[in-house]
């Protein structure tokens, strides 16, 4: 049997400019995604509890109501007219049982989704004895994310989800979501070893919201040339790069003020959501120095900069937050053999 396992992320600043050629600094959390592939005489998907045999092409197609089983069938349908297959590297015809599970909260702006997709992906290809180093890993799973799920994405998550740890991931040169040979990877530079600590708190408000949807449109209004948006995308990854130097330097009273820019810019560009943008103000009102999306797609998650981050996680609670989540620097995406 093989084991994965990938954490969600936080995004600190500078998202959602990963779709539009621009910076982010994100850091991974505690929370977790884990899948195991053993063999089997059957194609089976098991996620999140829904269990699934598949004996035909109809099963592979999405069910409503069952998105996260959809994303083990997307994978699969996707890696079988893959070049993996069509270079003989992986049987279409295999079979295998898929089992996968996550603690990451779902549509909540934290890459739970992405997380899912990555686990159930890197799992089935140990499986199949495919290699794909990490870079390569992150840009099939975004692939497969846009194109076989339909969901308007940018590069943070799956970069993020699969190197862990707390980065600065520049995607210059991507803006065009270009996926051809002279498309270059994203950089992934790692911060953790230069921070003694992260003065953050995310708070969940429980709304769930794909992301996916509310991309749609700015996306196409960026790519008309919309004058707003195309500066507006272009401030938001300055922030991410000016962000990363506030953040290394511990100039937290700076960082807080491009934290809020972000959020505004956001909330022009895109929209946060009624509930998010409440508890944002609340955590301001209780002294955070910086508030904004986790993500960027209204899904319910807030990340707030505080320097008593235990203090204000308490008073989100009193203000109606569902639960707390902590950013932890630790591992991305590990696979493992079990005996």
């Amino acid at each position: 049997m093989i084991h994965a396992s990938a954490p969600g992320r936080g995004g600190i600043i500078g998202n959602p400019s990963d779709m539009y050629g621009g910076t982010v600094v994100s850091c991974a959390i505690t929370e977790r995604a884990e899948a195991v592939v053993s063999p089997s005489p059957l194609l089976i998907l098991e996620v999140y509890g829904h269990f699934q045999p598949i004996t035909s092409e109809a099963d592979l197609q999405p069910q409503p109501g069952l998105e996260y089983l959809d994303i083990a069938k997307a994978i699969w349908r996707f890696l079988r007219r893959s070049e993996y297959a069509t270079r003989g590297l992986l049987d279409p015809a295999a079979t295998f049982a898929v089992r996968a599970q996550s603690t990451i909260p779902l549509r909540a702006g934290c890459a739970g989704s992405t997380a899912m997709l990555i686990v159930i992906l890197a799992a089935i290809l140990r499986h199949l004895e495919v290699h794909c180093e990490r870079h390569e890993l992150a840009e099939l799973a975004r692939r497969i994310e846009r194109h076989e799920l339909g969901v308007m994405c940018g590069y943070q998550d799956q970069y993020m989800v699969i190197f862990g740890g707390c980065n600065a991931v520049d995607t210059r040169g991507k803006a065009d979501h270009g996926e051809g040979r002279e498309a270059p990877y994203a950089s992934v530079e790692p911060l953790a070893a230069d921070l003694e600590d992260l003065p953050f708190i995310l708070a969940n408000t429980g709304i769930q919201r794909h992301s996916g949807q509310f991309h749609a449109r700015p996306r196409r209004d960026w790519e008309n040339g919309d004058p707003r948006r195309v500066a507006g995308f272009e401030r938001i990854g300055e922030l991410g790069r000016l962000g990363k130097k506030a953040l290394l330097q511990r100039d937290w009273e700076w960082l807080g003020e491009l934290m809020n820019e972000n959020h505004a810019l956001t909330e022009e560009l895109i929209g946060c959501g009624e509930e998010n943008a409440r508890l944002i103000e609340a955590a301001r009102r209780h002294g955070a120095l910086g508030a904004k999306l986790s993500g960027a797609g209204r899904g319910g998650t807030i990340i707030a900069l505080h320097e008593d981050p235990d203090w204000l996680g308490a008073k989100l609670l009193e203000e109606g937050a569902e639960r707390l989540i902590r950013l932890f620097p630790g591992p991305g995406l590990t696979v493992r053999k079990m005996r």
